[in-house]
């Protein structure tokens, strides 16, 4: 059996909904996505899957959907959606200090990935999941993600992890399927 993993780093900030200790605030962490597939051949090419591939294809629409965004889950938006749009509008103003104009809106995903897709609150980047956004959960999101688009009769995508946080110790949260 052949395994291939692929991850990539992200940056954004998350809020644990009812969490019982400190991640019940807006908190951000560097976070790594790694997808794991295995195959029991190779491809002509020589790969269980072609990294560009799944970088382009999972990777790269995970980033752009989370990069630089405060990830919330649809209970939260639905109770803070209106509040989002002044503290949005005024964080985004502060711009106009140093540029002189408010500058460009953040990239982000077009589209839906997976049921997750981004709001822009005032200008602000909120990567908004159909559940709230915990490491484990995310985990499952991103194997269903890496599924969808690799799963067949000759590959396998194995499992979805999430490194939380890097240093000085890792904590991963994984989904296997």
């Amino acid at each position: 059996m052949y395994r291939a993993s692929a991850s990539i780093h992200i940056h954004f900030a998350h809020h644990v909904r009812g969490h019982s200790g400190p991640c019940i605030s807006l908190h951000g962490h560097t976070w790594k996505f790694e997808v794991v597939l295995e195959a029991k051949t190779l491809s002509a090419e020589g790969f269980v899957v072609d990294f560009d591939l799944v970088h382009s294809d999972v990777l790269v629409p995970a980033f752009n959907l989370l990069d630089h965004s405060l990830a919330i889950g649809q209970a939260t938006w639905a109770d803070t959606e209106k509040l989002l749009e002044p503290l949005g509008e005024v964080l985004v103003k502060s711009r106009q200090e140093t540029l002189g104009h408010r500058g460009e809106r953040q990239p982000g995903l077009e589209g839906e990935l997976a049921g997750a897709a981004n709001r822009y609150p005032g200008g602000i980047k909120i990567a908004l999941f159909p559940f709230t956004p915990t490491s484990e959960r995310l985990a499952s999101w991103l194997l269903e993600v890496a599924a969808a688009r690799f799963n067949d009769e000759r590959v396998r995508v194995v499992t979805g992890r999430i490194f939380e946080t890097l240093h000085p110790a890792e904590t991963i949260a994984e989904y296997w399927a």
